[in-house]
């Protein structure tokens, strides 16, 4: 390997001291593997790689088919080994220069007798009950499988989760960074929604901000007047007057940690009262959401905070009757608000996801089953320095009003009329996300690291008339 440069988001010794946290939980050794990119056609004409979480997380350089194992009792330096690939005689030729084994032992924290070739992996596991955690990529899985290595029992599972819910400063830094780049994209994205313009046109504004920054799109991103679709794509089509434009879509920073945020705003930034009223009530939502993200909170109680702000200010668009606190007791906002309040973030935009409902959800609670609620990806009691997502919308959306066993519980609530107008006119979805940090009262409270991207409804339409 040439001695290049190498960047890790974080400093060595936190991921010593990552290792040897997760060493003292365990009781068999543990390999987190990094994965491979995958083939789009043809076996050579790769996806761009990212490296798996946990394997960043605890300090692997983003390269392919490499892995740490992690022995019981490590000190996060002895008794940790990484297993890497070393380049082949052409590999400079088409892929550049990569980092010596000195440069990436110092960035990990290790010593150079430490870093053995991938192939010594199995040698290295053979002689006992070995876990792992590997992404799901074919031939990192089929090589586990080779080595009869387990996956991880809930317990070496929640090791994990329980250091990685906790972001540390240098995460923190990394976020905000992630967040800075998201922010140049949205803005740039808005100032393309112009009425002719077309989804497509927004999209290529937003991710030439996000190259810009050195970043990639941390999902793929959700450019569309089709609001009402949660995770619709980019389709091409034109902005007329009167459309809806809804843009989902953050940054992704080199060592993997992640932004995510959504606007919504008309095209050439002139609101109908309808679209204002509907947006100012997510705003609230929204703002009020985010007030209540203080350590000790649960987090379901803040997606029926937000709910309830929803029901009022659909109340009053006379959308639904009655009184907000009942309705939202009943759960008709599932039928404008189908999805939860928001979800982890950090290391991958849906940070822990590849533990399910482990991550989500602490021992003693599980998903709800009512519509909507069921879709909550967290509930738990929020910590100091936990990052969450904020993210209430309203939509309509024509699938969930062709589903009687889903609006006739709720008929004498509903002004159908109202709400039929609306879907005949295909208002779309409006969303508002924020990314959070929870701090204590004493460090200032709820941090927002996405607060410079202008969220009021006038801030909003002035940044998308002043076009691009």
């Amino acid at each position: 390997m040439s001695n290049v440069e190498l960047s890790l988001t974080c400093p060595e010794d936190a991921y010593v001291k990552r290792r040897a946290a997760l060493a003292s939980k365990i009781k068999r050794p543990m390999v987190v593997f990094s994965g491979h990119a995958l083939a789009r056609s043809y076996a050579t004409n790769m996806h761009p790689f990212r490296a798996e979480s946990c394997y960043l997380y605890f300090g692997g350089p983003s390269l392919e088919h490499a892995a740490i194992l992690i022995e019981p009792g490590s000190n996060g330096r002895d008794g940790c080994t990484w297993f890497r690939t070393p380049p082949g005689p052409d590999d400079p030729l088409w892929l550049g220069p990569t980092p010596s084994d000195a440069t990436c032992a110092a960035a990990m924290g290790i010593d150079v007798s430490q870093i053995g070739d991938y192939e010594a992996l199995a040698t290295a596991t053979s002689g006992g009950d070995v876990s792992c955690v590997t992404p799901p990529h074919p031939d990192t899985l089929a090589l586990a499988c080779k080595l009869k290595l387990s996956k991880p029992t809930d317990e070496e599972s929640l090791a994990i989760i329980d250091l990685r819910l906790v972001k540390d400063e240098p995460e923190l830094t990394a976020m905000r960074f992630a967040a800075q780049a998201g922010v140049a994209g949205h803005i740039a994205a808005m100032r393309a929604a112009q009425i002719g313009h077309s989804e497509t046109d927004i999209q290529a504004a937003l991710i030439s901000e996000l190259v810009r920054h050195n970043c990639r799109e941390s999902f793929s991103p959700i450019c569309t007047i089709r609001g009402e679709v949660l995770h619709g794509e980019c389709a091409g089509r034109k902005l007329e007057k009167g459309s809806l434009m809804l843009v989902d879509a953050g940054a992704e920073e080199t060592g993997g940690y992640t932004s995510d945020m959504t606007r919504a705003y008309p095209a050439g930034g002139e609101w109908t009262s309808i679209q204002r009223h509907l947006y100012e009530t997510a705003l609230r939502a929204e703002r009020a959401a985010i007030d209540a993200c203080v350590p000790g909170k649960r987090y379901l109680d803040i997606h029926r905070l937000a709910a309830q702000i929803i029901c009022e200010g659909l109340v009053d668009a006379d959308l639904l009757k009655g009184e907000p606190a009942d309705l939202t007791e009943r759960g008709v906002y599932g039928l404008f608000f189908p999805h939860g309040v928001g979800h982890l973030i950090g290391m991958g935009v849906h940070d822990l996801e590849e533990f399910g409902d482990l991550a989500g959800y602490p021992a003693g609670r599980t998903r709800p089953e009512r519509f909507g609620d069921c879709f909550l990806r967290l509930d738990r009691d929020l910590e100091p320095g936990m990052v969450v997502t904020i993210e209430p919308g309203i939509y309509f959306v024509p699938s969930i009003w062709e589903r009687d066993a889903l609006v006739k519980p709720f008929a004498d609530a509903i002004n159908r009329s109202a709400v039929d107008a609306l879907l005949k006119d295909q208002f779309g979805g409006i969303r508002i996300e924020e990314d959070v940090a929870v701090r204590e009262a004493s460090a200032g409270g709820p941090e927002v690291l996405t607060a410079a991207l202008p969220n009021d409804p006038d801030e909003v339409s002035k940044i998308t008339q002043s076009a691009a």
